[in-house]
């Protein structure tokens, strides 16, 4: 019997250390992506084509499911032709199905869903809220004025639901938009750009683990491909590297000329796993904004990416944290996978922002 290769084996393409052969995890998805990305036009039709003939089997995470997400994160696809498709076989996951749904399709879904003894609200109200045209968002605030029978049934109302579309609005009826409609990934890259910095140490210490606080992003506001974000200045958003995945999460406070500071909120233990090499390794990282702009939903994809703006792939729920100040939701800035910069921790750092209150929050998610 042949034993299995106990010594580390180098990845062909990035050298990182993994135990099995061929390339590791993220030099494989890095190649996923890059072969949807390097797709034609026609050979981008004739998958949407395939997923609507298939649609049937999308539910069961097969490769039409795949190509759906893949096709949506790196070409922005239309999928008001899919949706149709879905909406005939009564399927409602994933809900980015519906993203462009037709109107028709969006007044079938309403119908159903105003029955009250609908079976699949949570399903359905998924399905809209990820469309949020307006058509939906006027039922969703008559929904939350006169709940339905199938209300009770639910967790949260339907104004909750509307969060995970990216939207969110008043009972004066305004709309507020929670993400982004502009993405811009962070990559590895030998190439000099500062606008966005990852994990720059600093010289003041956490107050209640001692470990040394990095700047989790520096953004220079004043650079045009960020002009989206609506920041005049250069800001700097300091946490904890260790207490940021053991507490709730981080309030920063910052100004435009770079000035700024933190609290842990909730914290679980005071212990510090961060040592100083992992500060360095972090430190060290090359992650470069890219030069151009990437469809909304694209960290949403195969890939373990950092995105500024954008839709979040959430690792659990949608989570739009209050602003202290202000009390109103903040707007998702970054979703940040921290294997991309410090390998030795899972889940990813999501950090939204109040630009009109000078502040921003952090917080960790993992399975």
């Amino acid at each position: 019997m042949t034993q299995a290769n106990n010594s580390p084996i180098p990845c062909p393409e990035c050298s990182s250390v993994k135990y099995f052969e061929g390339l590791c995890y993220w030099c494989k998805n890095k190649k996923k992506r890059e072969t949807y990305q390097s797709m034609s036009t026609t050979a981008i039709e004739n998958t949407i084509t395939t997923i609507i003939n298939n649609i049937s089997e999308i539910e069961n995470y097969n490769d039409e499911f795949d190509d759906f997400i893949s096709l949506l994160a790196y070409h922005d696809i239309n999928t008001e032709h899919i949706a149709k498709a879905a909406f005939e076989k009564h399927i409602f996951y994933p809900p980015t199905l519906y993203r462009n749904a037709s109107k028709e399709v969006i007044n079938g879904l309403i119908n159903i869903l105003l029955n009250p003894d609908c079976t699949h609200a949570n399903h359905i109200l998924c399905c809209l809220a990820t469309n949020g045209s307006d058509d939906v968002k006027n039922v969703f605030m008559a929904l939350e004025n006169k709940p339905l029978a199938w209300r009770k049934k639910l967790h949260v109302d339907p104004s909750v639901y509307a969060e995970l579309g990216g939207w969110s609005f008043d009972n004066k009826e305004n709309k507020t938009l929670l993400v982004h409609q502009d993405c811009f990934p962070l990559h590895k890259e030998d190439r000099k750009d500062d606008t966005v910095i990852v994990g720059k140490t600093r010289v003041d210490t956490c107050p209640i683990c001692s470990c040394k606080l990095i700047d989790i992003l520096t953004i220079d506001g004043s650079d045009s491909r960020l002009s989206f974000l609506g920041i005049k200045g250069k800001i700097k958003l300091p946490i904890c590297p260790n207490c940021a995945s053991l507490s709730e999460k981080t309030i920063i406070r910052y100004t435009l000329n770079g000035d700024s500071t933190m609290e842990i909120m909730d914290s679980f233990e005071n212990e510090n796993y961060v040592s100083e090499t992992d500060l360095n390794k972090i430190a060290s990282n090359n992650l470069t904004l890219s030069r151009t702009k990437e469809p909304l939903y694209y960290a949403c994809g195969n890939d373990d990416v950092c995105t500024i703006g954008g839709q979040a792939d959430w690792v659990q729920d949608f989570q739009y944290e209050k602003c202290p100040d202000c009390n109103r939701k903040m707007k998702l800035l970054a979703a940040l996978s921290w294997d991309q910069f410090y390998e030795d921790l899972e889940g990813t750092l999501y950090i939204e922002i109040c630009t009109d209150c000078s502040i921003a929050a952090a917080f960790h998610q993992q399975i």
